[in-house]
């Protein structure tokens, strides 16, 4: 296999599904970490100026659902069957279609900004979460009564929300939601999650362990 370097920044963000499918499929990879201020300095070099870019040997991979995908193939995370994978992409693009709603409140100054958010909490946005109960409501894994990709993605997603990374999102948000905080400490208990986090659970990845 190539040698696997994924460029990011330090924090969770679009990188951290990628991160852990490697790590839950015991693949070896460089983790090479940017910081916003020489960021701009490196943009040239990656394939369309953004991160999370992934390096497999000479090549490399843009787009985080590309990457995600083709980290948790390599990993085993991603169901060979055509309905199971299904199942996965459509959680995705749950969570996706729910973190949209958020994109217009990055333009906005600090205080519209966490006014705007706790609005679409208590509107469209507390809709979606009505819908992400309803696809966690079994209790058990996304696709193939096994830990998946599409697991780790709405993991990963619910635990950036509450992560304090987005002003004016509640950290304590998923206690009104049980079946979805159940299913975060469900996933943050797999054995090879916990472990990471025991070691990186300091800021923004407090949010990450179990009953967080």
């Amino acid at each position: 296999m190539p040698a696997l370097k994924l460029h990011y920044f330090g924090l969770p963000g679009r990188g951290e599904t990628a991160r852990l499918c490697l790590t839950v499929g015991g693949i070896p990879f460089e983790d090479v970490v940017y910081e916003f201020s020489t960021w701009p300095a490196s943009k040239a070099k990656m394939p369309f100026g953004q991160m999370p870019v992934l390096e497999v040997g000479e090549k490399m991979l843009a787009q985080s659902g590309a990457i995600e995908r083709y980290t948790a193939k390599l990993a085993g995370l991603y169901p060979e069957d055509p309905l199971e994978a299904a199942e996965v992409d459509q959680a995705m693009f749950l969570m996706s279609d729910f973190f949209e709603l958020f994109t217009p409140t990055f333009r906005l100054k600090a205080e519209e900004k966490v006014a705007a958010r706790l609005a679409i909490l208590e509107g469209k946005g507390k809709d979606m979460l009505g819908h992400i109960s309803k696809l966690l409501a079994s209790g058990g894994y996304i696709a193939g009564g096994k830990l998946s990709l599409g697991d780790i993605a709405v993991y990963v997603s619910l635990s950036n929300l509450v992560s304090g990374f987005m002003d004016g999102v509640p950290k304590d948000l998923l206690d009104g939601y049980p079946v979805i905080k159940a299913f975060h400490n469900k996933i943050a208990s797999e054995p090879a999650i916990k472990a990471y986090y025991e070691t990186r659970g300091e800021g923004y990845r407090a949010a990450f362990k179990p009953s967080a």
